[in-house]
């Protein structure tokens, strides 16, 4: 990651305010909808994750910044500011950084995703199946 890109949240850190109120109906939480977000959000970006390592480790750049791509964006949409900001680095960085320097930057982004799933069932331990 280039020194001028700046993470901006805290590890695991998640604001998960406008997922609350896509689930809302009135003034009650539709928790079915929050868990199927929630399990979708989770059940995709770990399949993301397995494609982004398999993509570093045979050096499949366009890979690896495709997929980068798709979960920075699922992490911007929960609010997972230090999520996004890892893979906005990985998407950018893929084309130019070496295959060690990525491996590093995919290794820290899978420790943050972790960091978010530990969040998301501390916050909302009934909508985060396991």
């Amino acid at each position: 990651m280039q020194p001028d890109r700046v993470v901006r949240s805290s590890p695991g850190a998640i604001d998960t305010g406008n997922l609350l109120s896509v689930c809302r109906e009135g003034e009650v939480l539709n928790r079915t909808l929050l868990r199927e977000m929630l399990g979708y959000f989770i059940d995709e970006n770990r399949r993301r994750m397995a494609t982004l390592t398999q993509a570093v480790s045979v050096g499949d750049r366009q890979l690896l910044s495709r997929t980068a791509q798709a979960l920075r964006g699922s992490a911007a949409m929960l609010g997972a500011g230090r999520l996004h900001d890892l893979a906005w680095g990985i998407e950018l960085d893929g084309a130019d950084s070496d295959l060690q320097t990525l491996q590093q930057a995919v290794v820290r982004l899978a420790g943050e995703f972790d960091a978010v799933v530990t969040s998301l069932r501390n916050t909302h331990p009934d909508a985060v199946r396991e």
